[in-house]
């Protein structure tokens, strides 16, 4: 299945000592700046923050932890600063197959199914809300992060041991593939089997690679290559979600109700400073037995009841990095979808709008409005399943088709957006290939 860079049986012995095999050198430093936004949907609006200020401390995280027992903290004696956090929510199958490292963290809904061969999990790494993780053996080395919705098919390997940072965006498709450190595959992307995406690369929006020769040359118009905004972005992610992995550690410890259902948000952390409760029909309220998980700063016009009878499974509502989400009177929420934001940024949402199966909005900086921190969603929008909302704004009745991709656009009131459409910045780029 792969090549001789790195092969299964590498792999497997690896995680026979308990430790992730290396592939690189020692992290260099990112530098420390403020970024533009990028014009193929990788946003870099956020701080660099180092993963080496992290990594350092690795030498006392040489062996992976097995996610046995009731958890959701691993190792389970460990503190905030060394342990890792699985949400309560997640779906793990063959516990004793599912390995994990330091200061990792598993988002709500993910699910990590152990059944067809082992999954190993490396240190400061994240796998995000309603991500699923599959097959005969898949590993995620150190530095790793696997956005919202994406879906991992082993035999898969994303990152090294000790490596660079490396990325898979949201509702992307992993299947039987290698990602580098260093390297990207950025949302709604899908990556065939056998291929390689090498260090430096950076897999377009939509882009199915179904050949290595795709995957080596931009002239064929499927990638690029990663630029230092992109490092800075990759960097800013692994800096959050180090810190879930800490502050949801320090929750659970101090209030383990809170990290169920309904409940606050950790807060203390130089991007949300206050541990904020969700509200619903203006009610303030904490509910570990709640199907939903909603987290933090999010204000619904719905009483709790109201919006469990039109919501599905596995709806994940996370004000937990950015904050300050509202939403209106609910129309309907399927199966597995995401709202998340990154920090600083707002999401608004207005009444009567629905959301399929499987869709992500997430909040960005977008340069292009005022204010530039808001996603907003007006009334009566239809996003179908498998779509992608991201740093935009929706105007009243829009639909947006089934797996599109709307990144930094603004769309005037009834605007259609066809399926598995590329809107950028208010243009159809492309469609997504698979």
């Amino acid at each position: 299945m792969f090549t001789s860079r790195l092969p299964i049986a590498v792999l497997m012995s690896g995680l026979l000592v308990g430790s992730l095999p290396a592939q690189h050198g020692p992290v260099k430093s990112a530098t420390h700046k403020e970024t533009k936004v990028e014009s193929h949907g990788v946003v870099a609006g956020a701080p660099s923050h180092d993963p080496a200020a992290t990594a350092t401390t690795s030498s006392s995280c040489s062996a992976l932890s097995s996610l046995q027992g009731d958890g959701p903290v691993f190792p389970e004696t460990a503190g905030p600063g060394f342990a890792s956090f699985v949400d309560p929510s997640a779906r793990v199958e063959m516990r004793t197959r599912v390995m994990i490292g330091c200061r990792s963290f598993v988002a709500p809904f993910a699910s990590l199914d152990g059944s067809a061969g082992p999954i190993a999990i490396g240190d400061d790494t994240n796998v995000q809300d309603n991500v699923s993780i599959s097959g005969k053996l898949v590993v995620l080395g150190d530095h790793v992060s696997i956005a919202h919705g994406a879906t991992i098919a082993g035999p898969a390997v994303i990152g090294a041991r000790g490596g660079k940072a490396a990325f898979v965006g949201f509702n992307s498709y992993i299947d039987g593939a290698m990602v580098e450190s260093d390297a990207m595959v950025t949302h709604l992307a899908r990556v065939s089997p056998g291929i390689v995406i090498r260090s430096g690369v950076k897999v377009l929006p939509g882009k199915w690679i179904r050949t290595q020769e795709e995957a080596d040359q931009p002239s064929l118009g499927k990638v690029t290559a990663v630029t230092d905004a992109d490092r800075a972005f990759m960097a800013g992610v692994l800096h959050v979600n180090g810190n879930f992995a800490a502050g949801y550690t320090e929750l659970f410890h101090s209030a383990p109700s809170q990290v169920r259902g309904v409940g606050r948000d950790p807060g203390h952390s130089d991007f949300n400073h206050d541990a904020d409760q969700p509200t619903f029909a203006g009610r303030a309220e904490s509910r570990p037995d709640a199907k939903l998980r909603v987290i933090g700063g999010v204000q619904m016009a719905d009483s709790l009841p109201a919006l469990e009878a039109k919501a599905g499974r596995s709806v994940a509502i996370r004000a937990d990095e950015g904050e300050h989400f509202h939403f209106g009177i609910v129309g309907q929420l399927q199966d597995r979808v995401t709202f998340h934001a990154l920090e600083h940024t707002d999401i608004d949402i207005g009444n009567n709008d629905a959301f399929g199966y499987h869709v992500v909005v997430h909040g960005g900086p977008d340069d292009g409005s005022t204010p530039h921190e808001l996603t907003r969603i007006d009334d009566n929008v239809i996003v179908k399943d498998w779509s992608v909302v991201f740093r935009s704004k929706l105007g009243k009745g829009v639909v947006i088709g089934t797996r599109a991709y709307v990144d930094g656009s603004h769309l005037a009131p009834g605007t259609v957006v066809p399926d598995r459409a590329i809107m950028i910045n208010d243009k159809i780029v492309g469609y997504v290939e698979w």
